[in-house]
C-alpha cells in the first residue's frame, strides 16, 4: 500500500472532506459497519454518504430490515447521512424505486464516482 505524505499531496487534498462508502452486500454485518462508520463521520462533524449497489440495495426496500438495523438507519438519516441507491442495481434486481424507504436518493455509478472524488475518505464494504 502506498501512502503519500508529501506537501503537494496534502495541499491537493486539503479541500476534501467527508466520507463516501460503497455497500455492495445486504448482510447485516456489512450494513452495520457502513452505518457505524457513517455515524462516526457525522459525530466528527463531517459528511457521510452510503452508496448501496449490487445486492446492497435490498437493504433499502420497505419492510426488509431487522428492527435494530432499521433503527440505526433511521438515526443515520436523521443525523444527515445520505443514502443513495444504485439505479442500475435496482434494474438488475427487478426492484422498484417507489418501494424503497423514504429519503433514499437514486444515482448511477458515474454520479457516485464524481461524488467520491470530492470526499477525503472512500471505502468499499
Amino acid at each position: 500500500m502506498f501512502v503519500s505524505n508529501s506537501a503537494s499531496h496534502r495541499a491537493q487534498n486539503a479541500d476534501r472532506t467527508g466520507m463516501a462508502l460503497i455497500l455492495s452486500r445486504d448482510d447485516p454485518g456489512s450494513v452495520r459497519a457502513a452505518l457505524s462508520l457513517s455515524l462516526a463521520a457525522i459525530a466528527a462533524e463531517d459528511t457521510a454518504v452510503i452508496f448501496f449497489t449490487q445486492t446492497g440495495v435490498r437493504f433499502l426496500q420497505q419492510g426488509e430490515q431487522d428492527a435494530a438495523l432499521a433503527e440505526m438507519r433511521s438515526m443515520a438519516q436523521e443525523e444527515g447521512v445520505r443514502l443513495i441507491a444504485c439505479s442500475d442495481s435496482l434494474l438488475e434486481l427487478g426492484l422498484q424505486p417507489d418501494k424503497l424507504i423514504s429519503g433514499v436518493e437514486l444515482a448511477g455509478a458515474l454520479s457516485f464516482y464524481r461524488l467520491a472524488r470530492q470526499v477525503a475518505v472512500s471505502l468499499y464494504i
